[in-house]
């Protein structure tokens, strides 16, 4: 990254980060009060960001493990760049996730008083050594120790497939939620992860490198992605349908119809996945083109993690509850407000400076020829 990018890319990412500050401190000083969701609709915005980076470390895993223990040599010139992606992703998806606990001074307690029966405890342990793995693993990379580097790959390999699985099954084990409670879940949460975050590097890697056959051949993988995280996702909805009964229905309808409706159809449907398959499945289109249909799934793929995870979580479990007790914590109407909106600008900010930082200052693409980093 040249001098006049980076004082670009790092002086917006300050902005945001001073714009989200306040709101950040807000979060720190009074809890969750300054939310919008509550105890009906437990999680929110930030929750669905989360989803959002855990989907990006996932596609950028599994550049690594092509390029390291696939020995695809064609993936290897953007090892060092996706090993960087997936830390930022991390630091970025456990700020997210921390902010969304109610007690932040207590998290201490998953290490003191473990329960090794809970899926959180093993998402906890497991994206701690995903973040321990990559650390050491962009370290080698950078020195050049390729053998330590293939050793820590193949570590990587069941630990992440573990991690995206495991929270896939976070959600799926929720008798409740009738949209989350079946067994594609956790495949779902796989091939959405591979999906962002495979459109991530393939947008990175054109962007900083500018390899014509190299954006078309992920940009074909992407494409085949796209085609079944659809079909499952199809899939998933119909076996709701049929088999949830009247909560299922009830999901679906606030899904598809709801006050969000245009989250699912327009953003997620239309211009996440439509408009990127069309730019995608021409033949002889440019590799630029290529590019701009990954970034377009990244940017709407937001919508994709939200409209999974809210219309489940607003429709009502026990008919007239909502009438029982009124009270603003107490309703299944949510919609972000501008706290939570900021300390999302501060966080994806922060991310964009940790990323800004690490292709500036470290050898993470190198060019072709000679040993200079870009």
């Amino acid at each position: 990254m040249n001098d006049k990018t980076f004082k670009t890319v790092a002086g917006l990412a300050g902005l945001g980060l001073v714009i989200g500050a306040w709101s950040l401190i807000q979060r720190l000083m009074y809890g969750l009060n300054p939310v919008a969701f509550g105890s009906y609709v437990p999680w929110g915005l930030w929750v669905a960001f989360y989803l959002f980076f855990l989907g990006l470390s996932a596609g950028a895993f599994l550049i690594t493990i092509l390029a390291y223990v696939f020995c695809q040599e064609k993936y290897e010139s953007l090892a060092r760049l996706a090993a960087l992606t997936v830390l930022v992703s991390i630091v970025c998806e456990l700020l997210f996730i921390t902010l969304d606990l109610g007690r932040l001074e207590r998290i201490y307690q998953f290490l003191l008083t473990p329960s090794f029966t809970s899926l959180m405890f093993w998402m906890f342990i497991l994206v701690n050594a995903m973040g321990a793995i990559y650390t050491f693993k962009l370290w080698f990379m950078v020195k050049g120790y390729e053998a330590k580097v293939r050793s820590l790959s193949w570590l990587s390999l069941p630990v992440g497939l573990l991690f995206y699985g495991v929270n896939g099954a976070f959600f799926a084990i929720l008798l409740d939620r009738p949209l989350w409670n079946n067994g594609l879940t956790p495949v779902l949460f796989i091939l959405a992860a591979l999906l962002s975050g495979g459109a991530l590097i393939t947008w990175l890697g054109w962007l900083f490198r500018r390899d014509q056959d190299l954006t078309r051949a992920l940009g074909r993988v992407v494409l085949g992605l796209l085609l079944a995280f659809l079909l499952m996702e199809l899939c998933q909805l119909v076996v709701a349908w049929w088999s949830g009964g009247a909560l299922a229905r009830d999901a679906l309808k606030a899904l598809l119809v709801g006050p969000n409706w245009w989250v699912f159809w327009l953003v997620h449907l239309g211009l996440g996945s439509l408009l990127p398959l069309f730019l995608l499945s021409c033949r002889e289109a440019p590799a630029s083109r290529s590019a701009l249909a990954c970034l377009i799934i990244v940017v709407a793929f937001v919508a994709a993690r939200y409209a999974f995870l809210l219309p489940d979580l607003m429709s009502l479990r026990v008919q007239g509850l909502e009438d029982a007790f009124v009270h603003m914590r107490l309703s299944t109407a949510y919609a972000p407000n501008l706290n939570e909106w900021l300390v999302c600008l501060w966080v994806v900010s922060l991310g964009v400076l940790l990323f800004a930082l690490g292709s500036r200052y470290l050898p993470i693409l190198e060019r072709e020829q000679g040993g200079e980093h870009v």
